[in-house]
């Protein structure tokens, strides 16, 4: 049987437990104490970034990965606010 991929238009369709589940392993694999503290928690980020398309967009701005229209602005010389 084929395993199915989900793409990225997709992402929001990944169940939030499975999240939470990838990311205990991301904390056990870097030795983290918690993968959540007073203002540290990665469990949030990533469930977030995942199913909230709003979310996506500002951490991907904020870490510099350029999203689709931003890509297309830079090649053709026009602004985003060419897009709105």
């Amino acid at each position: 049987m084929e395993k199915y991929l989900i793409h990225s238009n997709e992402l929001h369709l990944i169940d939030k437990q499975k999240i939470h589940q990838a990311v205990e392993k991301v904390v056990e694999s870097l030795e983290l104490a918690a993968g959540s503290t007073n203002n540290f928690d990665l469990y949030q980020v990533v469930e977030k970034y995942f199913t909230d398309l709003d979310t996506r967009s500002k951490i991907n701005r904020l870490v510099g990965v350029a999203e689709e229209e931003e890509e297309l602005a830079g090649y053709f010389g026009l602004k985003q606010e060419d897009f709105e």
